[in-house]
């Protein structure tokens, strides 16, 4: 029931989609260019290293291979890739000076652009949730200038903590499936890595779940919110945790296809429907552990078995 009032939410939410679109775009266009600032230069450096050279001429025959439809030599292009990788590894661990300064770049350059993706994030949430209670049609940026402080609150402390999250995942899956199991074929490392990640996201969205909806919906602060999020108090965490690994394969699957068979327009829509999805999902959540009707399009409204009784002070708080 959950994923079906999730679907119906999106749904009737749909014109958020562009309007998240429009500004994802604009943060990525703005990031695209600082990360180009800085990667060109560090390319220029490499030019002439033979790894860099075997690794850039393996990686552009083997797409040449795969347009043609040739697919039997597969094996023997991964094999080259693994090969000139390790070797531009090497060179690059005796010449760290470049590397350091071009990875601290990038990764500043990320984190910031996540912060403002969690600003839009949270303004998105804000616009459903307006949606969900009262049916209201609230405008975007000025949702996000209005609530700007406690978003960029929420960004400040989960840009890091993912991010930290993330990389020591990445970190420890590569020196499990590609250094402690190096002699296993590539493509099922490929496979065990995606795999791994997907259920490494979804633990980490089910502990996060509840913590936008916590402070948007619940009106709890920003600090508060992580607390209940992290201690599970709506319960289900099972059911939580299948539904977002289950939506990690989805919105993969969604969004590879959509590169493929568009040749990389539909990732327009289909990446902020995903961010939206998402939200979605956290909202109805939340809405049905804590016993709150909410609206799933014009005419219809979830109700809770046992609707809980709204006190004076509660009703002028708008809670």
């Amino acid at each position: 029931m959950r994923f079906k009032h999730t679907v119906h939410v999106l749904i009737d939410n749909f014109r958020v989609t562009y309007k998240l679109l429009v500004y994802i775009l604009v943060v990525l266009i703005i990031t695209a260019g600082v990360s180009a600032a800085i990667i060109i230069p560090f390319l220029d450096r490499l030019s002439g290293v033979a790894a860099y050279e075997g690794l850039t001429g393996a990686f552009s025959e083997m797409f040449r291979e795969i347009l043609r439809g040739n697919l039997t030599n597969l094996s023997g292009y991964f094999e080259a890739i693994r090969t000139s990788f390790t070797d531009l590894m090497a060179y690059l661990g005796e010449h760290p000076t470049d590397l350091a300064l071009s990875a601290a770049g990038l990764a500043l350059t990320m984190l910031v652009s996540d912060f403002f993706i969690g600003l839009g994030n949270y303004a998105a949430c804000c616009v459903v949730n307006d949606k969900m209670a009262m049916h209201a049609n609230s405008p975007f940026i000025a949702t996000l200038i209005k609530n700007l402080g406690k978003a960029a609150l929420y960004s400040v402390i989960y840009v890091p903590i993912s991010f930290v999250y993330t990389s020591v995942c990445l970190v420890v899956l590569y020196l499990v499936l590609f250094v402690a199991l190096n002699g296993v074929w590539l493509l099922i490392q490929l496979f065990l890595f995606v795999v791994f990640m997907m259920l490494l996201v979804g633990l980490k969205m089910t502990f996060i779940s509840d913590w936008l909806p916590a402070i948007i919906c619940g009106k709890k602060s920003v600090t508060e919110g992580f607390r209940y999020s992290f201690t599970l108090k709506s319960g289900r965490p099972v059911s939580t945790f299948s539904f977002y690994a289950s939506s990690c394969v989805l919105i993969l699957s969604v969004n590879v296809l959509a590169c493929v068979s568009t040749f990389g327009a539909g990732l327009i829509i289909t990446v902020p429907m995903s961010f939206l999805y998402l939200i979605c999902y956290q909202l109805v959540n939340y809405c049905d552990n804590n016993d709150i009707k909410y609206f799933t399009d014009k005419r219809s409204i979830v109700k809770p078995e046992r609707e809980k009784e709204t006190s004076r002070e509660q009703f002028l708080r708008g809670e």
